[in-house]
């Protein structure tokens, strides 16, 4: 396991190498990551009216994840380039499927994907920060880091809170394995959550 990030699959150096052959693609991308990071922590207070600091801190995820959104479209613009129509997303999608095919409980798994992601989002805001040649958006990156790492803590500290801790971090070690079973296999894309595989 990472013992940086948690995760059990680490992202090879390749990745950053093979993203600087499209660096807009990706901000395009993570763009909408941001976005859909909003809509979650949304859905999370939609579900959850009853649990008030949940609600709180999800409004706090909220507005940021969509101040992280305007930043990234600002620079892909400063770079005349321009936000791309959204995808599927293969990583999350895949992710959430095969949370729900064991689900223990929803608003758990739900908590612990999050968590997932923002760590996965975090290696690779780190790789990027500390890989890229282009050094403002090397910057950019290094930039977002902390609050990324915030967020996935958060997830992870209601996942305790809110659940028995020990079936919380039993469910959350499950969901790891099948998260690094999931990227290790993807193809690549300029994407933030792509693989290294060949597209098939």
């Amino acid at each position: 396991m990472n013992p940086v990030f948690g995760l059990v699959y680490q992202t090879p150096g390749e990745w950053v190498a093979r993203i600087e052959t499209d660096p807009d693609a990706l901000l395009s991308d993570h763009a909408h990551c941001e976005l859909q990071a909003a809509v979650s922590a949304q859905t999370l207070i939609g579900k959850n009216p009853d649990k008030a600091q949940l609600v709180e801190s999800m409004s706090e995820v909220a507005t940021e994840e969509m101040q992280h959104f305007t930043q990234v479209v600002r620079t892909l613009y400063a770079r005349g380039s321009k936000l791309q129509p959204q995808l599927p997303n293969p990583y999350a999608e895949a992710l959430i499927s095969a949370a729900s095919r064991e689900r223990k409980d929803a608003l758990l798994d739900r908590l612990i994907v999050a968590a997932l992601i923002e760590a996965r989002s975090l290696e690779r805001f780190h790789l990027l920060a500390t890989n890229l040649t282009d050094q403002k958006l090397a910057g950019l990156y290094a930039e977002l880091v902390p609050s990324e790492a915030a967020h996935h803590g958060l997830f992870m500290k209601f996942a305790r809170e809110l659940f028995d801790p020990d079936v919380a971090d039993a469910r959350a070690q499950r969901l790891t394995e099948l998260e690094g079973e999931i990227v290790s296999k993807l193809p690549f894309a300029h994407r933030m959550h792509s693989g290294v595989g060949e597209p098939g």
